[in-house]
C-alpha cells in the first residue's frame, strides 16, 4: 500500500495518545528558554537601531569591496544595493557600533571619499519599543482570531486553536534563539503569515468536527468524532505542508547560493512555523479540544442536575 493510501486510510487515535505529543514541544521550548536566558535573541538592526550611510558608488566601488571594509570593523551591518538615477549603484549601509560610530564613519569617508559618501543618518529605535510593537501586533492578530473562532465555532474549539497558535509562535521564537537566526522586520511578517496558515489548518479540522457532530445519528463518542475528523483531513494537511515546505526550501537554497540574507531570514521562521503549525493542528488540538469539551459538558450536566 502506498504512503498516500496509508494516510488516507489512517485510523490513528490522536486523542488517546495526545499526552505524548506534548513532550517534543516542551523540550524545544525549554532549550529555547535556556538559550534566550543565556544569549538572548540575535536581534537585527531593525530592532536595535544604528547608523545609516548612503553611498553613491557610480561604479567606483562594488558591494564586495564595501563588505570587506565593513568586515574590518567587526560590527553587525547590512548593505542594501539600489540602482541610482545616474545609472550607477547606490549602497545603503546600516550598522550599530555603539560609541565607535564616529570613528567608523570617518574611516568610511576616507576609504570611499567625500564625493561618493552622500549622507549619514542615525536611527534611535530602541529594543524595548520595537519588541513591544511586535508584541502588540501579534496580540492584536490573536485577538482577531479569537473573535473569529468564537463566532464560527464553539468556545472550546476557539480556546484549543488559540493555545495551538501560541504553541506555534513559541516554537518559532525558541528555534530562532536556538539556531541564532537574526530577528529583523521580516520576522513580524513571518509570524503573521504562520498564524494565518495555522488557523486555516485548525478551521479545516473543526469544520469537519462540526459536520460530524451534526450528523451523529449513530451516537458516536466525542473521541471517535475528533479522531475521525483529523484522520479524514490528515492527507490534505500533510500534502499542503509538503508542497509549501518544498517551495520554501527551494527559496532558501537559492537565497543561500545568491547570498540573499533578507530572504533567508524571512523564509526560515516560516519553515519553522509551517512545521510547528502542522504539528499542533494534527497532534495538539485533538487532546486540547477533548479536555475543554469534556469539562464543558461536565459543567453543563452538573448545572442541569442542580436545577432539578
Amino acid at each position: 500500500m502506498s504512503l498516500l493510501k496509508k494516510i488516507k486510510n489512517s485510523n490513528f487515535n490522536f486523542v488517546r495518545n495526545g499526552r505524548w505529543f506534548f513532550i517534543a514541544p516542551a523540550v524545544i521550548l525549554l532549550i529555547g528558554v535556556l538559550m534566550f536566558a543565556i544569549l538572548g535573541f540575535n536581534l537585527g538592526l531593525d530592532f536595535t537601531g544604528g547608523t545609516v550611510v548612503s553611498v553613491n558608488a557610480d561604479g567606483a566601488f562594488t558591494k564586495a569591496q564595501i563588505e570587506e571594509k565593513m568586515d574590518s570593523f567587526d560590527v553587525k551591518y547590512t548593505i542594501v544595493k539600489e540602482q541610482s538615477t545616474s545609472g550607477g549603484n547606490t549602497f545603503s549601509i546600516k550598522f550599530n557600533a555603539g560609541d565607535n560610530i564616529e570613528n567608523i564613519t570617518t574611516e568610511l569617508q576616507e576609504y570611499l571619499g567625500s564625493d561618493y559618501l552622500e549622507s549619514t543618518t542615525s536611527t534611535d529605535t530602541t529594543i524595548q519599543e520595537t519588541i513591544m510593537t511586535v508584541f502588540w501586533s501579534i496580540l492584536a492578530a490573536l485577538a482577531g482570531l479569537i473573535v473569529y473562532m468564537l463566532i464560527r465555532f464553539k468556545f472550546t474549539s476557539g480556546m484549543a486553536t488559540i493555545l495551538a497558535l501560541m504553541h506555534d509562535v513559541l516554537m518559532i521564537c525558541s528555534l530562532m534563539a536556538i539556531f541564532r537566526i537574526e530577528i529583523n522586520a521580516s520576522f513580524i511578517a513571518a509570524i503573521l503569515t504562520v498564524l494565518a496558515y495555522s488557523i486555516n489548518n485548525s478551521l479545516v479540522v473543526f469544520d469537519r468536527v462540526r459536520t460530524l457532530e451534526k450528523g451523529n445519528t449513530e451516537n458516536h463518542t466525542l473521541e471517535h468524532i475528533i479522531n475521525k475528523s483529523i484522520n479524514t483531513t490528515l492527507g490534505r494537511s500533510i500534502l499542503t505542508m509538503i508542497t509549501t515546505l518544498g517551495t520554501l526550501l527551494v527559496l532558501t537554497v537559492i537565497s543561500i547560493i545568491m547570498q540573499l540574507n533578507t530572504l533567508i531570514e524571512f523564509a526560515l521562521p516560516i519553515i519553522f512555523g509551517l512545521v510547528a503549525g502542522t504539528y499542533s493542528s494534527l497532534f495538539l488540538i485533538a487532546p486540547l479540544y477533548m479536555q475543554f469539551e469534556t469539562a464543558r459538558l461536565y459543567r453543563k450536566q452538573r448545572k442541569i442536575a442542580t436545577t432539578k
